[in-house]
């Protein structure tokens, strides 16, 4: 997902110790965050509560390139949504533009069971899943960007 901002500028809001970001995807601010990860499934969103935690960011870890280490895991309930680990990273496309990807990757719950109906239809719903996450993320702070400009 591209901003229309400025790289230095998406780093200091995605890596501000009050992560106004994150605490805005459902969530109530800190280093550990309660938030909404899911996807639309046609009109029908399908969201869990995940607790989200944030690592200290990796800045520049090459020339115009930041990396946040990124988890969650579900609050409550049974273990059947994964457990994800992975990184948001920015990185300069231009001087006036800023690309966000997120990187993550999980480990089927339910063990054998887990890894077939995983292959068949987990995976999708994950990679939906962290597809939605980004794109939220990414019109966050697009907005804390945009106001921060006026």
């Amino acid at each position: 997902m591209t901003l229309a901002f400025p790289l230095d500028r998406v780093e200091r809001e995605l890596t501000d110790p009050g992560q106004q970001w994150a605490a805005s995807l459902d969530g109530v601010g800190g280093a550990d965050l309660l938030a909404a990860v899911g996807v639309r499934l046609g009109a029908i969103p399908v969201y869990k509560h995940v607790r989200l935690t944030l690592g200290s960011p990796i800045v520049h870890i090459r020339p115009g390139r930041t990396v946040l280490p990124i988890s969650w895991q579900a609050a409550g309930g049974p273990p059947l949504f994964p457990r994800m680990d992975g990184s948001l990273e920015v990185e300069s496309v231009d001087a006036s533009a800023t690309r966000l990807t997120l990187k993550a990757s999980y480990d089927p719950p339910l063990g054998r069971l887990g890894e077939l109906v995983d292959r068949t239809l987990l995976n999708r719903l994950a990679a939906g899943t962290m597809n939605d996450f980004v794109v939220r993320v990414a019109e966050r702070l697009q907005t804390l960007l945009a106001d921060d400009r006026g």
